[in-house]
């Protein structure tokens, strides 16, 4: 399977793009833990610091930069890891984890509201 870059120019992007396809369940997993334990640990401390969202700044930002972690990583891994299916089945699964938890905790908040 031959690999389609955007670049035909050698450099450090297309280095790792090369790295990222030839060992791509390495790099999914390697990368994906990492940056999900980082970005929900952002996201956790911009909630449990602020319940009641009295600064909503700084949780804005710290919210925002847990999100661009992981939408970072997302994209990159589904625009140029295209040698392993079962790759982009790891990624797709994680992707959607996240927005399927977030749709449970806004049902759970609204029953018990209700």
């Amino acid at each position: 399977m031959t690999l389609e870059v955007e670049f035909d120019e050698p450099g450090r992007f297309n280095r790792l793009v090369r790295r990222v396809n030839q060992s791509p369940i390495v790099w999914t997993v390697g990368l994906l833990i990492p940056i999900y334990i980082v970005s929900f640990s952002l996201a956790f401390i911009a909630l449990v610091s602020d319940p009641y969202i009295q600064s909503p700044l700084l949780t804005f930002v710290l919210l925002l930069i847990s999100a661009l972690l992981v939408m970072g990583y997302h994209w990159f891994m589904s625009r140029y890891q295209r040698s392993s299916n079962l790759g982009q089945l790891i990624q797709f699964g994680m992707g959607l984890a996240p927005v399927v938890g977030g749709f449970c905790i806004v049902v759970i908040s609204i029953m018990r509201a209700s």
